[in-house]
């Protein structure tokens, strides 16, 4: 009996009409062979060994660097041990105060004490020099050290020049002794005069009464005079007196502080000139203004 013809060979798959295909040569008889499945490719198919380890290596590297990170980000810092250091130890060294025989001498003098609120503006006066050492001079108006490069031959001159036409109501004296007295002591009134346009007398009447101490301040119209006077108006502020006292036109006093028993005037002389005096509070201050009206006519 002859295969159906619809009959397929079981090895190639061909239709066959006789027990012998004609494509393969098989008979339906003979063992079918199993086909051979093509293997399944991978990833790293085509990648050659040294292209693996450094692949491999970066990979770590990448977790390694992820792994810190996290690790940084999410711990927790350790509480600080109180007693992680030893208790403190003083360091001041210890010393027996010196003797009256052993003490360093003082370089300011003794200064005058001072009363109420004389006006000089605090300043350190020859402190941290050697005995041997001049106190440098000070700037009466700042308190700071003079700027010795700055030349007031002029406005001193100037500020000379005024005190000549003190009229004769009263009486200028030297200051016996020649110190002008501060909040931080005294310091020498000659220096001050002899190299800044700054001067101060001692006011009295004719029978000898002292009626106060007087300052002047002038300028020539330089420009370090002017800074000097603008500086020391700046200090005595007018603006911020307690009191005035005008008895006419032109002529004003300014009351810029008081106490139980003096009082502090301040005035102006000329446009580039001011005065200060320190008078105690019996005094009346017409007698200041008398004072002032002449000075003027005398230096016009």
């Amino acid at each position: 009996m002859s295969p159906d013809i619809h009959q397929t060979c079981p090895h190639c798959r061909a239709l066959v009409q006789s027990s012998i295909c004609s494509i393969c040569g098989k008979t339906a008889f003979e063992e079918v062979a199993p086909q051979a499945t093509a293997p399944q490719r991978k990833w790293h198919d085509g990648l050659e060994n040294n292209e693996l380890r450094k692949l491999g290596i970066g990979v770590l590297a990448i977790l390694m660097l992820v792994g810190g990170v996290a690790f940084i980000l999410t711990r927790t810092d350790t509480a600080p041990t109180a007693n992680a250091l030893p208790p403190p130890t003083a360091t001041t060294p210890e010393r027996a105060e010196p003797t009256s025989s052993e003490a360093a001498p003082s370089l300011a003098g003794g200064a005058k004490p001072t009363s109420g609120f004389l006006p000089g503006a605090p300043r350190e006066v020859s402190e941290g020099l050697s005995p041997w050492e001049t106190p440098p001079p000070i700037d009466f108006v700042t308190g700071l050290l003079l700027d010795e490069s700055i030349d007031y031959a002029v406005d001193i001159d100037e500020t000379a020049e005024l005190l000549s036409y003190f009229p004769a109501a009263l009486s200028l004296s030297e200051l016996d002794p020649p110190e002008l007295l501060t909040f931080d002591g005294s310091v020498d009134a000659e220096q001050i005069e002899s190299t800044q346009p700054f001067a101060a007398r001692t006011l009295s009447r004719d029978d000898g009464l002292e009626v106060g101490e007087l300052w002047l301040i002038a300028s020539s119209g330089s420009d370090a005079g002017d800074a000097y006077l603008s500086a020391a108006r700046a200090r005595w502020n007018v603006d911020t007196a307690v009191e005035q006292y005008a008895p006419e036109v032109g002529v004003r006093l300014w009351l810029l502080a008081a106490d139980a028993t003096v009082n502090l005037w301040a005035g102006n002389l000329t446009l580039d000139s001011m005065v200060l005096v320190q008078a105690p509070i019996g005094v009346e201050p017409s007698i200041l203004t008398d004072v002032l009206k002449a000075w003027r006519r005398n230096a016009a």
